[in-house]
């Protein structure tokens, strides 16, 4: 056997390749077309089926190898994506700490040769498709949340009585009425009826009369202040566009992920609690449920499963470990908080635990774990829900 350990970078990569009695060859290759043709010059004369890849799967520039590697003819099972803590701890048994490519490229090899090491998921064709874009989503909904909470930072300031008023500071009606009359004195110079009829005109669900005229009682007793208006004028001007843009652009994405999921069969969102988007999530980031032998690895990837704190008599807090996907750690906690509120066995265990003083959060995550092994069984059986799986 043959075990080529590499070291990804941005611009090059280090490789080890290391054989079966010991012997050892290392260097280096631009990370570019000529780097990879002589890579594949170098290998040309052994045998492929004889070969085990490993390489860290972190950031993104190992996809490019990966990809060339696959097109070279190697079967997937060849290629071993590592994951960064396992490679870290296995570097770190190097008791002189020597630290570079070459040695961390050598450790990648030797490490493969042991044998004992963790892979991690690669998603390709429709899979990488959906990936990218869920993360994508994933990015644009968090940096909406950002803007959200600078727009309601303007507002507490120059309308604090506003947040009162609406529930929903950002819901459309609410919108609608910053854009056009941003201070409290724009709203304040309008006749109550004015007033009545233009919010009537901008919500379809109707906001009840005592509602408008308490948003125009405040407007007229606001207790917002009064200088540097035009900074936060041109600020709030500012924020409103990026966050018009940026819910234009997570509708496009969501768009996209739909008409991917339709063309993918798939029981997963027959289970409750899972919506398109967290579904499409889940699916795509646990790509191939047959790299995952039992519920409980699932439940580790996704950095579900508890972190044992203890020495001696000591037993500290068992928080969850969060080591691995924080995409599907977090589609499925927030499946799992749906599914406590619409599913009557997960309602049930939910209130137990509340019942018995567990927290919210402690709850949910329970739920969670619980959901993770219900997704591995309809992944793994190709199945529908069914509430006997409970």
């Amino acid at each position: 056997m043959f075990y080529l350990g590499i070291d990804v970078g941005k611009h090059s990569h280090s490789l080890c390749l290391l054989q079966e009695d010991g012997q050892r060859s290392i260097w280096q290759i631009d990370n570019s077309k000529e780097g990879f043709n002589s890579l594949a010059t170098r290998l040309k004369d052994i045998d492929h089926s004889m070969f085990l890849v490993g390489m860290e799967a972190t950031g993104h520039y190992f996809l490019n190898l990966y990809q060339f590697f696959l097109e070279k003819g190697f079967d997937s099972e060849q290629l071993a994506l590592l994951n960064p803590l396992q490679v870290k701890a296995f570097r770190n048994t190097n008791l002189r700490g020597a630290k570079s490519d070459n040695i961390d490229a050598e450790r990648i090899a030797t490490l493969l040769r042991f044998g004992d090491f963790q892979r991690c998921n690669v998603s390709i064709n429709k899979m990488m498709d959906l990936r990218q874009l869920t993360r994508l989503r994933y990015g644009l909904v968090s940096s909406s949340s950002d803007l959200k909470r600078r727009i309601i930072a303007v507002l507490d300031r120059i309308f604090p009585e506003f947040g009162k008023i609406f529930e929903n500071k950002l819901g459309k009606t609410a919108l609608a009425l910053i854009e056009e009359y941003p201070f409290p004195e724009n709203l304040a110079s309008l006749s109550l009826n004015k007033l009545k009829a233009i919010v009537k005109s901008l919500s379809k669900r109707g906001i009840s009369d005592k509602k408008i005229e308490a948003l125009h009682y405040s407007a007229s007793n606001s207790i917002g202040i009064g200088f540097g208006k035009y900074g936060f004028r041109v600020e709030l001007d500012v924020l409103l566009v990026h966050f018009s843009v940026l819910q234009q652009q997570i509708n496009v994405v969501e768009k996209k992920i739909k008409s991917i999921m339709e063309d993918i069969d798939t029981q997963l969102l027959t289970i409750p609690g899972l919506g398109l988007i967290t579904g499409a999530t889940i699916l795509s980031e646990i790509g191939n449920i047959d790299n995952f032998s039992s519920a409980v690895k699932l439940i580790a990837f996704a950095g579900l499963d508890p972190k044992l704190k203890e020495s001696g008599s000591y037993q500290g807090r068992t928080p969850i470990s969060k080591r691995g996907s924080k995409y599907l750690r977090s589609a499925i906690w927030y499946s799992a908080m749906v599914a406590c509120r619409v599913e009557p066995s997960f309602k049930q265990k939910y209130q137990e635990r509340k019942d018995n003083g567990k927290s919210h959060r402690y709850c949910i995550t329970a739920a969670a774990n619980k959901l993770t092994k219900v997704i591995y069984h309809v992944l793994k059986n190709n199945c529908s829900f069914q509430t006997d799986l409970l």
